[in-house]
């Protein structure tokens, strides 16, 4: 009885558990923040009782924080290694890092981060400190391709900017619906229009477009349905 409820126990503090738990509620947060939620919202976002909910969790402030966690290490952090790859080429690089700046900006949304800033702003200014670093990373990756001749030469700091404005207006429904857009059709013109503006013709050789096209699939259905 005793090894069963030990087993039991460990369960509920499984990370990849809670984790997966947690998850489930990076739709609703990027959308409409995390201050508004009651545990009985929560309970029924991860489709559990309050009285489990509570076996994996002891309070919001604890989802809140491991989310903070899952997002600097999946979607910040992650960026460290393709950039550090040196026999990936220059082209592939920037698909990657494209699709990843999508995900930070639908992630790491306004309301999520006015409601960290507000109640947890520990774990803000952890956030805020990550997405700065990557960004500094992305800067020397632009700076490096442009030395190489596989960038065009132009402001970095400026290319960065674009990418978050551009991806915050496309992740808004309200907005693509105002527009007649698509968000799958407007993430990929996007992405051509950025190849082109960003990739000298040599490097724009090595760039598989197809493989991109299926890929958009996937990070349409993240942004979408919060697939994490």
């Amino acid at each position: 009885m005793a090894i069963q409820e030990d087993q039991t126990s460990f369960r509920y503090q499984d990370p990849e558990c809670k984790t997966r738990f947690a998850a489930k509620l990076l739709h609703p947060i990027k959308s409409s923040g995390f201050q508004s939620l009651r545990m009985d919202d929560i309970s029924k976002y991860m489709d559990i009782s309050k009285a489990t909910l509570y076996k994996y969790f002891s309070s919001k402030e604890e989802i809140v924080t491991l989310l903070v966690e899952r997002l600097i290490e999946n979607v910040v952090e992650v960026y460290k290694q393709y950039l550090n790859e040196p026999d990936v080429p220059f082209g592939e690089k920037f698909q990657r890092s494209f699709t990843q700046t999508m995900l930070i900006v639908n992630y790491a949304s306004d309301p999520f981060l006015n409601d960290l800033r507000e109640t947890l702003p520990a774990q803000y200014e952890r956030m805020d400190a990550a997405i700065g670093q990557r960004n500094e990373r992305l800067r020397e990756f632009y700076e490096a391709g442009m030395e190489t001749g596989a960038f065009y030469k132009q402001n970095p700091v400026l290319l960065i900017i674009q990418d978050e404005l551009m991806f915050r207006s496309l992740i808004d429904p309200v907005y693509l619906m105002k527009r007649n857009l698509t968000l799958r059709g407007a993430l990929y013109d996007y992405y051509l229009i950025k190849k082109r503006q960003l990739l000298t013709p040599q490097a724009a050789e090595r760039v598989d477009d197809n493989e991109m096209n299926a890929k958009m699939e996937t990070l349409v259905k993240k942004i979408m349905h919060g697939i994490a």
